[in-house]
């Protein structure tokens, strides 16, 4: 009998090795393509959670970091929060009339599409900041689950929350079953994703960290009640990512995953652990699915962080090749 080609072999290898985790177990990420970026996840995860190995790390130490924009649900053409606001504000703009003389207000309620295209960054946070202050924070929930039971994408004509990524669903679960604690730590604002993210991504509201605005407390009738004001608290993105992760993680994290240069200080912090870290950036580029774009984009600007991930070998998750599918199924 002539002796398997090498090559061959490790073929056959990766096949087997890549369908079954280490205890052979079904593959639990079946909605990613066989290759290396698959590869590098689950070595990765049965090399710090083997007892055995050199590289083991502890349970209390296997942090992972998700961005969400753009890298566990979809950001385009603009990141769903801003759809939620612009409707909000339009609603609120019947019972305050002064919000119809004042920009970016009144771009917004004129459907002014020539003004809102040339919009500053902080135009935007106003219209978010005006859009998620409220007399009372706990009336607040009701009025984005509202929001997300009867609105659509604009293009994909799907619930925001059917626009999920069903491969970031699976390595959730994944990494959970190995014990890993995960955060969501996004530019987004933590008072619109503590609402929905902990049931659509199994992820507790307190390990969901983003930009914040100020409160105050005012007691009603003796009782004390929560007011949300429209004024910036904590901008989490960039360098605020990982200020964030100091402050309320505490520690540094072994996996970050992201798809934009305002995760790229966060991928940043993760490298500089000593030992053992998995860093995934996730490139846009299946216009068929989903939508094709890294730096010729308003939201979602991947050019540095792509050039930084290649020089440091970090992960590159290309959509096109290495999903299935993009969204979940039902």
């Amino acid at each position: 009998m002539k002796k398997m080609n090498a090559n061959l072999f490790f073929f056959f290898l990766v096949l087997l090795t890549s369908s079954c985790n280490y205890n052979g177990n079904r593959d639990q990420l079946p909605s990613w393509n066989e290759g290396i970026v698959k590869l590098n996840i689950t070595d990765f995860v049965n090399r710090v959670t083997d007892s055995n190995s050199k590289d083991f790390i502890p349970i209390k130490d296997r942090i992972v970091v998700f961005d969400n924009d753009g890298t566990l649900w979809s950001e385009q053409p603009m990141p769903f929060q801003l759809f939620f606001a612009i409707n909000r504000i339009k609603k609120l703009a019947n019972s305050k009339k002064e919000l119809k003389e004042k920009q970016p207000f009144k771009a917004v309620i004129e459907n002014d599409q020539k003004t809102i295209t040339n919009f500053h960054s902080n135009d935007v946070l106003k219209l978010v900041m005006y859009a998620h202050a409220v007399d009372d924070v706990e009336k607040f929930d009701s009025i984005v689950t509202n929001w997300l039971k009867t609105s659509k994408h604009p293009k994909l004509n799907k619930p925001y929350t059917e626009l999920v990524y069903q491969p970031m669903l699976e390595l959730l679960e994944y990494l959970r079953k190995h014990q890993f604690k995960l955060y969501i730590v996004s530019g987004g604002s933590v008072e619109f994703m503590r609402i929905w993210a902990p049931e659509v991504y199994g992820i507790p509201k307190e390990q969901i960290i983003g930009t914040t605005l100020r409160t105050q407390m005012k007691s009603v009738n003796g009782k004390p009640i929560i007011q949300r004001l429209p004024e910036l608290l904590h901008n989490n993105d960039h360098e605020g990512k990982v200020i964030s992760i100091d402050k309320i993680i505490g520690k540094k994290p072994i996996i970050a995953v992201g798809n934009s240069d305002g995760d790229l200080e966060m991928m940043q912090y993760t490298n500089s652990v000593e030992g053992s870290k998995l860093i995934l950036y996730v490139k846009h580029t299946d216009e068929k699915r989903e939508f094709f774009y890294d730096e010729d984009t308003r939201f979602g600007v991947l050019k540095k962080g792509i050039t930084e991930a290649k020089k440091n070998n970090w992960t590159i998750i290309d959509m096109k090749k290495d999903w299935k599918i993009v969204y979940p199924t039902k």
